[in-house]
């Protein structure tokens, strides 16, 4: 049977689906429409055929199209949300499940379109579409050696199906005894292809049923990769025996009746059921020899007072309507039902055939959705105040949008992020200032099972002693001067999300015993407050200070610090990575080109010479802000570089005799070096703090401990 023919029974059968649908060829074109299609559009149906489908959506290009084909040619199915216009110029909103069926040389895509503006049959014409291209999928984990497959996977290949987990060895012995051994090589091969190479592929092979009965198939092979590696391929067979061998017509349409998901029965004037499909025959618990025996009467007994005969002469008057009514079953038990209810005249008689959908998971869903709206309601507060948070957050400019490396010790450092990203371990990330502690939090952040909630972050350094505890745990109404209202701490903020909690070496001791507390208990009261308040927060701790010689001066709690040193992780200093300054230098001179809105795409060998060779102990905020200030400084593609950012003598942290300087001391000379070159200003855009990327009250936090006078 040639591919026209094919169509054209396709095309007949989707007369007797309830939903509109559309069916298109590659470039676009529309090869045919029901007539539900064509009336929710408002055109005769036939002027529908050979117009393009960018024609009834004003949204779809010939781009976008090709790029919805190539995701039917890859998974066999998509989903796509849109708009379509009608005959007199009018948008309503529609939801297209497209299938990809292969007629013999080409592909076609049968689209079932729902009116998103009326009740939805949408899973039910999922269903049945996906039984009327016949494709199973599964799925084959390669780690664990799992494979996983849908139901309808058995029904394509004849099999009776497997409950029990299944390997690919035991799959392969399943199968063994169905196919010749020609066809079980070639199944081999192109599987082992697909997770050798990471290519997808496909093939076509013969399978003899349990039956007896001779399918043609078709398998595609999906492989997913990692670094290389193939973990996992999925995929789907097809069964196209009926594309290779001649189909009556009338076979096919009573075929896909027969097996449809929907359920489907006609009833004659007389009121007796004519024919009832299988998906009927089970919902209502009869036999299909019972069922044909069978009243309207009996099945909906509330017709009576209608009368059927009334009932269906306004049908044949009316060709369509939609009703609801309780189905009675077999066992006397009720279910409420939509019935879609048309009339038919088939060789010289009448019929009112009728679609059935079961209400009875929707009236279940009515009233889950009922509570839902209350917990909606209670969820509302909690997503103001992160909405108020994120209002904040949205300005701050991180260092950089993404980890640049090619060091291997900083490697080291990104594999432990990534292994304590999937826990709720408490980390405490280390590290001198300006070396990205704060990415790194993000990171494990972004990676965690709680990356959809955004991260809450408090600075410890920049906030006074005396607002530090409102902001951590929040404050009521009247508990302080100032306080006019109620104010939820960070911690309620970060309910089921992250806390990070920079710079934690500046808390004072008394508000280390009350964080202390919300570790171990999860739980909290508001300054002010009596009413004990839970939250389930992951915690991230940083700090460039030695907590440990704090905690022998007695400035730090020593069983906090065991609490949040579960997972310690130190950023090591950028001059410990000098193979990533040149990655970094050109990150930055792009970054700052597209801000500035300058084209600079040259950079002096010098540059990096120079800048390779320096210690910074201002680390990656350093080397941003020197860069930055290069990019304003230059005026053409070359990028202007006369800072040069220590004296000679000064490029090591090495002494002469060989031993390192302290942290504390490379800190005090490079801020002195900065109130040296802004002769003394530590704040405003000039000064000091701006020059070595800090917050005004952070340096003159570090200046204090320094011992450097303002």
């Amino acid at each position: 049977m040639n591919e026209t023919k094919m169509l054209d029974i396709y095309l007949g059968a989707s007369e007797l689906l309830q939903s509109a649908a559309v069916w298109l060829a590659s470039d676009g074109r529309i090869l045919g429409v029901n007539a539900l299609f064509a009336s929710e559009l408002g055109y005769p149906q036939e002027d529908l055929k050979g117009k393009s489908i960018f024609q009834i959506n004003p949204h779809l290009n010939l781009m976008e199209w090709k790029k919805i084909w190539k995701a039917l040619e890859n998974s066999g199915q998509t989903d796509i949300e849109s708009d379509h216009i009608t005959a007199n110029g009018k948008l309503y909103p529609i939801r297209m499940k497209a299938v990809m069926v292969d007629i013999g040389l080409e592909k076609v895509c049968i689209g079932i379109v729902k009116n998103l503006m009326e009740l939805t049959r949408y899973k039910d014409m999922l269903e049945l579409v996906t039984g009327m291209a016949k494709i199973g999928s599964y799925e084959l984990d390669l780690v664990s050696d799992e494979l996983v497959t849908t139901e309808e996977f058995y029904r394509v290949l004849g099999l009776e199906k497997v409950t029990h987990p299944m390997t690919r060895d035991d799959f392969r012995l399943l199968i063994k005894q169905h196919l010749v051994p020609e066809e079980l090589i070639n199944l081999d091969n192109k599987t082992d292809l697909a997770i050798r190479d990471g290519i997808s592929t496909e093939t076509t092979f013969t399978i003899t049923t349990k039956n007896k009965e001779v399918k043609h198939l078709k398998l595609y092979v999906y492989p997913l990769s990692k670094e290389g590696i193939t973990y996992k391929i999925y995929g789907a067979v097809q069964d196209i025996t009926q594309q290779r061998a001649t189909v009556q017509p009338l076979e096919l349409v009573k075929f896909l009746i027969d097996n449809a998901t929907e359920m489907i029965y006609w009833v004659k004037r007389d009121g007796k059921v004519r024919y009832s499909n299988y998906a009927f025959v089970e919902r209502m618990g009869y036999t299909m020899e019972e069922i044909t025996e069978l009243h309207i009467h009996d099945l909906v007994p509330d017709v009576v007072e209608i009368g059927w005969e009334n009932l269906f002469d306004l049908l044949r008057e009316k060709k369509h309507l939609v009703i609801e009514r309780n189905k009675r079953c077999k066992d006397g038990s009720f279910f409420p039902a939509q019935v879609v209810a048309n009339h038919v005249e088939y060789n010289g008689e009448s019929f009112i055939c009728k679609y059935v959908r079961d209400l009875s998971d929707i009236r279940k869903t009515e009233a889950e959705l009922r509570q839902a709206v209350q917990e909606i309601s209670e969820l509302k507060r909690q997503l103001e105040l992160e909405n108020s948070y994120l209002q904040s957050e949205i300005e701050i400019e991180y260092n950089f949008n993404n980890i640049i490396t090619a060091s291997e010790s900083y490697k080291t450092v990104l594999q432990q992020v990534q292994q304590v990203a999937h826990t709720d371990a408490t980390v405490l990330i280390t590290g001198e200032t300006g070396t990205g502690k704060e990415l790194l939090a993000r990171a494990i952040h972004s990676n965690s099972a709680r990356s959809k909630k955004q991260m809450i972050k408090v600075n410890c350094a920049a906030l006074p002693e005396s607002l530090i505890e409102s902001e951590l745990f929040g404050h009521e109404k009247g508990a302080f001067t100032g306080a006019i209202q109620k104010k939820p701490g960070r911690f309620e903020l970060a309910h089921q999300s992250t806390i990070f909690l920079d710079e934690i070496g500046e808390m004072s001791l008394d508000v280390q015993a009350k964080l202390l507390r919300v570790l171990q208990e999860g739980e909290f009261e508001r300054v002010g407050g009596s009413e004990t308040l839970q939250c389930d927060v992951r915690v991230i701790a940083a700090t460039n200070r030695n907590l440990e010689q704090m905690i022998a001066e007695g400035k730090f709690r020593r069983d906090l610090y065991y609490r949040i040193s579960v997972f310690p992780i130190h950023n090591i200093p950028l001059r410990e990575r000098k193979e990533d300054i040149a990655l970094l230098i050109r990150h930055f001179v792009k970054k700052f080109s597209i801000k500035t809105g300058k084209n600079i795409d040259k950079i002096p060998r010098r540059v990096f010479d120079i800048l390779e060779e320096y210690c910074f102990p201002g680390n990656i905020r350093e080397l941003e802000n020197i860069i930055e200030r290069s990019v304003i400084l230059s005026h053409q593609q070359t990028l202007s570089f006369d800072i040069i950012p220590f004296k000679k003598g000064e490029k090591s942290i090495v002494e002469e005799n060989g031993s390192f300087k302290s942290l504390e001391e490379i800190q005090r000379e490079h801020i002195l070096n900065a109130l040296k070159k802004t002769q003394g200003r530590v704040s405003g855009p000039s000064g000091a703090a701006r020059l070595l990327g800090l917050n005004d009250k952070t340096l003159f936090s570090k200046m204090a401990k320094l011992g450097i006078n303002e």
